[in-house]
């Protein structure tokens, strides 16, 4: 019989991420040379998010050029500077990791090998410092590929 600590152990490892496979992650996203994508953004957490929540996101050549609440109400006018594309996720990942988290989780696409997911929880005793990101609807621009 495996005793109780190490099912605890394994059950903590299997919410954890490695660098290996980031980078892994990283470089086939690299590989695929998309600069220029739409996706659906969204941000959980207790930190003051301002503008649309969930977002659809424009990107082009690397940079975000539109920012649209996905309910379509266009009232926002909030600076785009404030929300990622897919490579300063990589970047939000590489930031949470040198800060040695608590928990930081991430999922990746399959296809396309951007972060899906990324959970963080920076420290673990503190409340509600937890932070959710998620990429949904991802779509290259046709000249992308």
């Amino acid at each position: 019989m495996i005793p109780r600590l190490w099912v605890l152990c394994l059950i903590a490892l299997a919410g954890c991420e490695s660098s290996v496979e980031s980078q892994r992650e990283r470089e086939l996203w690299d590989d695929l040379g998309i600069r220029s994508y739409q996706y659906e953004y969204m941000v959980s957490c207790f930190c003051g998010q301002i503008g649309p929540n969930p977002a659809l996101i424009t990107v082009t050549d690397g940079v975000v050029t539109r920012v649209e609440p996905v309910d379509g109400d266009p009232s926002f006018t909030g600076a785009l500077t404030e929300y990622p594309t897919i490579d300063g996720l990589f970047e939000i990942i590489s930031r949470a990791r040198a800060g040695d988290p608590s928990v930081l989780t991430i999922e990746y696409d399959q296809t396309y090998h951007y972060p899906r997911l990324i959970f963080l929880d920076p420290a673990e005793r503190a409340i509600d410092d937890e932070i959710t990101h998620r990429v949904e609807r991802f779509i290259p621009s046709p000249v992308s590929q």
